[in-house]
């Protein structure tokens, strides 16, 4: 088989791997048939269910922590649009005790409906808490100004202040603590907090969420199945915040006494493997071993949204980690042995009628990516053709219309290309117009609609704020770009030439029809001035 473009190969490794699982399933279901079955089953799906099982483990947490990364940036937002800051720093009057229990009222009604929050504060920059609100298991209150606190020297509160905006950070996952003590009973705690700056970008205070973080470790319960198998989740230094076989483990690094207390201890002969393995399998002499990596990775984090980032990885890097013991997987192994021959056998009959099916399905595949082509691409150039062009941009300038944005439609139209065809000969014709979708694409990136429309016409919508920016120094440098001399016959070179014209559209409506028409009119402008030009109209 040839090499396949990436785009293929993952169809036809995603699409082989499924169908051969399924025949697979169907041949062990045979192969099995005069076995016990519960034990056998259990004993040949232990790796895929125990990857799935974590995996929707992994989704879980990960939904959970991005939800509360999102409201904490949400009232952020909130607190910032109400100019919080402007009433804590008015002096102590009637009025500002009332506005600032209006914003307490808000909170106090978001930790009622959320009933996952311990605590929601506003700080300002000095450390002193604004308002405060306390869930009491239930019961959520505002603390009364002479209750509020410094929190200063708290080192959540130092990690914030040092984050720019849009800056969010997410504490470790450990046991709350009230006066130097561990709060019992035990109160598992994350704790996220982002800046509130003003309207000139001055750091003015900061929104703290205490996450009730025993909801997501009790949730960890809903995935688990009554098989033995012991499902755990630990930090970045192998601590315990979950096990389920042995819960007095959780949290024991909090206690000095238990500093050895970690997956690494517990596992000591395979730590070195569970250090270095993000996600995967393996076996050791008494069982099987599942390891899923959650939340950040080297240099991704799935809780970064929009603008927002989330603080250094560390606090956010866990792993979960399942344990099955061999007990269940004897009866497998036995029939495996005996049956070596019909088992191998099975597999390279599976293994061949899964690459039929999925030879099949790939040709189906490459005739819908290529029916597709044809009907949305220039078959010359492999830009868009003029029908698909106007429907994306019909459907770019209805959104951008509705959020009043501006757009940017730009014509362009060789010079004297019909010379070229005449002295050159039409392949050569066809050989200037690929240079210039090349440089067009070149020039304007994948983030512009590019577009053949017919003969030697092009347009561009451009729609980025980068390009917005300087449409007249795009469209230069593409003419620029241009006047390098191309081989048009064995030894002769000439260079193209383009006349160009764009109509910068800012009102907040408008139609394809008149951008392409007030394009067109720039255009022929460009012409009229000496062709090789460009000619960008702003409108008010």
């Amino acid at each position: 088989m040839n090499r396949l473009p990436i785009s293929e190969f993952r169809f036809y490794i995603s699409r082989f791997i499924a169908i051969f699982l399924l025949l697979n399933c169907m041949f062990i279901a045979i192969f099995y048939y005069d076995l016990n079955s519960e034990m056998e089953t259990r004993a040949s799906n232990i790796q895929v269910q125990q990857k799935a099982l974590l995996e929707g483990k992994k989704d879980y947490i990960e939904w959970v922590m991005s939800s509360v990364v999102k409201e904490t940036a949400l009232l952020a937002d909130i607190l910032t649009q109400r100019k919080i800051y402007q009433t804590a720093a008015l002096p102590d009057s009637e009025q500002k005790q009332w506005q600032l229990h209006q914003f307490a009222n808000a909170l106090k009604v978001i930790s009622h409906r959320k009933e996952i929050y311990d605590q929601i504060r506003y700080l300002d920059i000095k450390g002193n808490e604004v308002v405060r609100i306390n869930f009491n298991d239930g019961v959520p209150t505002i603390v009364p100004k002479e209750a509020l606190q410094n929190k200063q020297h708290r080192y959540y509160f130092d990690e914030v202040l040092r984050l720019g905006c849009r800056k969010i950070y997410v504490s470790p996952l450990d046991l709350n603590m009230e006066h130097g003590q561990i709060e019992i009973p035990f109160k598992p705690m994350i704790r996220i907090a982002t800046s509130v700056f003003d309207e000139s970008g001055t750091k003015q205070g900061v929104v703290i969420i205490n996450y009730l973080a025993h909801y997501l470790l009790d949730g960890l319960e809903l995935f688990n199945l009554n098989s033995g198998t012991n499902y755990m989740l630990v930090n970045s230094a192998g601590e315990f915040l979950y096990n389920r076989a042995k819960p007095e483990l959780e949290f024991a690094f909090m206690f000095d006494a238990s500093k050895s207390a970690t997956i690494y201890a517990q596992f000591p002969t395979v730590a070195e493997q569970i250090k270095q393995t993000q996600k995967g399998q393996f076996e050791t002499t008494n069982g099987l071993m599942t390891i899923e990596s959650v939340g950040s990775l080297g240099r991704d984090n799935p809780y970064c949204f929009q603008e927002y980032h989330v603080n250094g990885n560390d606090s956010t890097r866990w792993k979960l980690v399942s344990f099955s013991p061999f007990n269940q997987q004897l009866n497998l192994h036995n029939a495996l042995i005996s049956h070596s021959t019909l088992f191998v056998l099975g597999l390279l009959i599976s293994s061949i009628l899964a690459a039929l099916i999925t030879h099949y399905q790939l040709r189906k595949y490459r005739d819908d990516k290529r029916i597709y082509h044809l009907a949305h691409y220039d078959s010359l150039t492999n830009l868009l053709n003029r029908w698909a062009f106007r429907s994306k941009s019909e459907q770019l300038i209805r959104s951008y219309t509705k959020w009043q944005k501006p757009l940017c439609l730009i014509y362009i139209d060789l010079d004297d290309f019909k010379s070229i065809n005449d002295r050159y000969g039409h392949a050569t014709g066809d050989k200037a117009l690929i240079h210039v979708a090349e440089m067009m694409t070149k020039t304007f990136g994948n983030n512009a609609l590019l577009c053949r429309l017919g003969g030697d016409e092009f347009a561009v919508l451009l729609h980025n704020d980068k390009h917005l920016n300087q449409p007249e120094q795009l469209a230069n440098k593409l003419i620029q770009t241009l006047q390098a001399p191309i081989e048009v016959a064995p030894q002769v070179y000439d260079q193209i030439n383009i006349s160009i014209g764009g109509i910068v559209e800012r009102s907040a409506h408008t139609h394809l029809d008149e951008l392409m028409h007030q394009a067109d009119m720039a255009m022929y402008q460009a012409k009229h001035a000496g062709k090789n030009c460009a000619v960008i109209v702003t409108t008010k």
